[in-house]
């Protein structure tokens, strides 16, 4: 990673010790919406999850992205709150399915002509955040990319072309080529760098992709990309909604 002791700007909470099923790791400060990383071990453990996200949220009224548990997990969440209309949880997307990158399947390509590795920084955040498909935070987006692994290739006189990032829950994406440089392998040069490095770094190289998007997927099996055999779920957390449940 590319910051030192990330982790103590985060909160990690168990519901037992040393024998945890819950793990929630998130941010200590919690002035914005932010990101909430979840172990659950098994649905009969989603009340204990559901106990740790309130006491994690205590101090914001606005929602809290979870990301982590799979589909059941996520399910055994909503049903312990019954009632769908104050149920304090919302899935964001469809569920999402999990590649991996094994090591002996990255394969390094060479660059070609014309174009130089580098990595992102902060000039380049209004870029990234205009690629990126979904609604969020300029600020957001500045954090991943400071504190992250990323790769991007510019052209020789300094233009940004292709990029891609590791996300805050360990992922990665946002991989983008500008459309006038697609069909030229950037991407794949640069998933395939920002795998290398990370593999380096002894960081485990993942993706998240949905299952209708049949170009992500040929995209990240060509790239030596393997599937595994469950998939997650991402939901939002509204405390609101929990206070109104309550009342």
């Amino acid at each position: 990673m590319r910051k030192e002791h990330l982790l103590t700007e985060k909160m990690m909470l168990v519901d037992s010790w040393p024998n945890f099923s819950v793990l929630v790791i998130i941010k200590r400060q919690m002035r914005e919406t932010w990101l909430s990383v979840c172990f659950c071990k098994d649905p009969e453990f989603a009340a204990n999850l559901d106990t740790i996200l309130q006491f994690a949220s205590r101090d914001t009224s606005l929602p809290l992205y979870i990301i982590g548990c799979t589909p059941d997990v996520m399910d055994a969440l909503i049903n312990f709150n019954q009632s769908a209309t104050s149920c304090p949880f919302r899935r964001l997307c469809p569920d999402v399915m999990v590649y991996t990158l094994p090591a002996e399947n990255i394969v390094p390509l060479i660059i070609p002509d014309g174009f130089k590795i580098t990595e992102l920084s902060n000039i380049h955040t209004e870029n990234v955040h205009k690629s990126w498909p979904y609604a969020t935070r300029e600020e957001w987006i500045n954090y991943q990319i400071t504190h992250f692994p990323s790769v991007l290739i510019e052209t020789e006189d300094g233009r940004p072309v292709a990029w891609e990032v590791q996300h805050e829950y360990g992922a990665v994406g946002a991989l983008h080529v500008e459309p006038e440089y697609r069909r030229s392998k950037l991407g794949s040069v640069v998933t395939r760098t920002l795998a290398e490095k990370m593999t380096k770094d002894g960081q485990l190289v993942f993706a998240l992709v949905e299952e209708s998007n049949h170009i992500s997927i040929v995209f990240h099996e060509n790239n030596g990309y393997v599937r595994m055999p469950f998939k997650f779920s991402c939901m939002g957390f509204c405390i609101e909604a929990k206070k109104k449940k309550e009342m």
